[in-house]
């Protein structure tokens, strides 16, 4: 099973902000347990989903020399659900950066309806340091992808 719980960066700022995008499917296997006959999305993956995109905020910021690796979640706070149907937005917002540690606050809304707010700590470490070489290409295609960077037709 992956856990992407971020489907598509839609804006992207280097060193300030981004947005993404998260479309709750019933087909989520979370559900099943989730609760049956009353589908929430639990929250811990709406922060993941700010992490996630954090990620790639932080990513991008280091022109892809470092990964976000996240340590601390301070002032969590669940104001709604998100239901099968909804498309969550993910905003995070660069609090403070510097070359070793960064710390976001993101916001979760459907629609205009924040549903989950909390800022993030993360530790920027070399991307040699924690995924190794041979698998450097999935995570490239991760990051690829959650951008809309695909290959044109005929070159990949």
């Amino acid at each position: 099973m992956r856990h992407y719980w971020l489907d598509r960066i839609i804006d992207l700022q280097p060193g300030v902000r981004a947005t993404g995008v998260k479309a709750v499917a019933l087909a989520e296997d979370e559900f099943e347990t989730h609760f049956p006959g009353n589908p929430v999305l639990p929250g811990v993956y709406l922060l993941e989903g700010l992490a996630q995109t954090a990620g790639v905020l932080l990513s991008e910021t280091t022109s892809g020399k470092r990964v976000a690796l996240m340590v601390s979640v301070d002032r969590a706070r669940f104001l709604a659900f998100a239901r099968p149907g909804d498309q969550v937005l993910l905003t995070v917002e660069v609090e403070a950066l510097d070359d070793d540690l960064a710390r976001v606050r993101g916001v979760a809304a459907v629609g205009e309806r924040a549903i989950a707010s909390a800022r993030l700590t993360f530790r920027l470490v070399d991307i040699a340091t924690l995924i190794p070489a041979g698998f450097h290409p999935f995570w490239q295609h991760a990051m690829d992808t959650w951008l809309g960077r695909y290959p044109e037709p005929g070159n990949g």
